[in-house]
């Protein structure tokens, strides 16, 4: 019988030869982990061993590896931590992007498991009243919203879905005011009258906190759906008209809070600041572990800030970005937008993207990987969000939460700054910002460029920016 290896040497010796399919590149670093200290967890060399064997049987290098690997060596929670605490201490060159499902899989398991309280009875949120719910004057106005309708001898198409839904649910708040002012002993009908618009203003302003310019919002749409339906009479529709307009003045006097926040973040920020935070997130990316959710976020969350610095889009359609449909990458390495604005249907066509914003694109997308793999990962994102990187989005505000979570500020209000950065710098060319801001012509995007690199603002982050690159294009060749 053998006795007990005396010497740490020793020990090292017997775990490298359990390892005859690890490179000897790995081998090194673990002995020389080994000979300071037993590595933890246990169980890393038959972790490594089993990764670098199947690895050879599939036929696939380790800077190849897919998340089918990772499944199927992940047996256990357990067994896909060691694997990757190995992997990120004795051989870092793997890129462990692809372990990030099997990752989610495992954690969502132990959440399920272990996290689950025990669901408690919930009062619905609901507050408009649904339409099986109606007058049944309202409920058979609802097929006008889908088919062409002639009103005043104009003719109106049918509905887009998304403008039918915000009109059925305003709607539905008119028929909550009416409950909520029969709760305060005022009857109303189901007629289309001036007291139950004015109800329903006081609902809204009182009792839901809404603003002047949502109100008046909601009842254009109210007014939309009685048109269609036939249901608005000439008092009714006077009455509407000086309620919106009356409204539409009160929101005007609220324009002051808008300015005072763009120009507190003004005061605190500029254009350029999105920017430089942007660069530092994706640095801080990359010294976060390897396929974790750390580096995930920042990575995502730096491409959010140079996008609406550099589209001015609205934060629904940066959310709802495909790779392929809106998001193309040309053979040049950069990427541009092409897409159809949720807000005003139109196209909206920005050409090539920032040098910068490309690369933070590439860079979300590899998550890690080598950068030779690019596009062979374009080919396997094509179809799925930008953002998320999957079939469904993140919610439409995703962005807004992210400038928030940095800044303190809303994704419209950079759209803002836009503007007046170009109003300020260059009063000429004041219709580019109308074009980035919403429109189609190609020509805003080289123009809004140009404008941007002449400010003062700009200058003291493009030697960061240049240099980012510049170390980037130096990783590639390295490569």
């Amino acid at each position: 019988m053998t006795g007990p290896l005396k010497s740490r040497q020793d020990r090292a010796l017997v775990l490298l030869s359990r390892m005859p399919h690890v490179p000897k590149t790995v081998k090194g670093r673990f002995q020389e982990a080994f000979l300071q200290a037993d590595p933890s967890p246990r169980g890393m060399p038959r972790a490594l061993e089993r990764f670098y064997a199947h690895l050879e049987a599939v036929g696939r290098r380790p800077e190849q590896v897919i998340s089918e690997d990772f499944k199927t060596l992940s047996s256990s929670r357990t067994a896909h931590r060691t694997l990757l605490a190995a992997l990120r201490k004795f051989a870092p060159e793997v890129p462990l992007a692809a372990a990030r499902s099997t990752s989610q899989r495992w954690d969502h398991w132990l959440n399920s498991r272990y996290n689950q309280k025990p669901k408690k009875p919930t009062k619905s949120s609901r507050i408009a009243l649904i339409q099986e719910d109606w007058p049944m004057t309202w409920k058979s106005a609802i097929p006008t919203l889908d088919k062409v309708v002639r009103i005043d001898g104009q003719r109106f198409r049918k509905l887009a879905s998304k403008t039918r839904d915000s009109v059925t649910q305003a709607v539905g708040m008119l028929g909550a005011a009416r409950i909520w002012a029969r709760e305060r002993g005022v009857d109303l009908d189901a007629s289309y009258s001036a007291e139950l618009f004015e109800a329903f203003t006081r609902f809204m302003l009182l009792e839901r906190e809404a603003s002047a310019r949502t109100v008046a919002d909601y009842l254009e749409r109210i007014r939309m759906f009685a048109a269609r339906g036939g249901l608005l009479t000439v008092p009714g529709s006077v009455a509407m008209s000086e309620l919106i307009g009356a409204l539409r003045d009160e929101a005007a006097e609220e324009e002051p809070t808008k300015r005072a926040k763009v120009r507190s973040f003004r005061e605190r920020f500029t254009l350029a600041d999105v920017l430089s935070r942007a660069l530092e997130l994706s640095v801080e990316a990359d010294a976060a572990p390897d396929g974790s959710a750390e580096a995930e976020r920042k990575r995502r969350n730096a491409l959010i800030l140079a996008l609406l610095v550099n589209t001015g889009d609205r934060q629904g359609d940066l959310s709802h970005l495909a790779i392929g449909a809106h998001v193309t990458r040309t053979e040049g390495g950069l990427w541009s937008i092409r897409v159809r604005q949720a807000k005003t249907r139109r196209i909206k066509d920005l050409g090539v993207l920032w040098p910068l914003t490309s690369a933070l694109i590439d860079d979300h997308i590899l998550a890690g990987r080598p950068k030779w793999q690019i596009e062979d990962q374009v080919r396997v994102f094509t179809g799925r969000n930008l953002l998320s990187l999957s079939a469904e989005p993140f919610h439409t505000y995703y962005s807004t939460q992210v400038l928030r979570e940095e800044f303190g500020i809303s994704g419209h209000l950079v759209r803002t700054l836009i503007t007046d950065l170009l109003r300020n710098e260059r009063p000429d060319a004041a219709w580019a910002a109308q074009e980035l801001l919403g429109h189609s012509n190609q020509r805003m995007q080289a123009t809004y460029q140009s404008d941007f690199r002449v400010t003062a603002s700009v200058h003291k982050w493009q030697g960061i920016a240049n240099a980012y690159l510049k170390s980037m294009r130096k990783s590639e060749r390295d490569s």
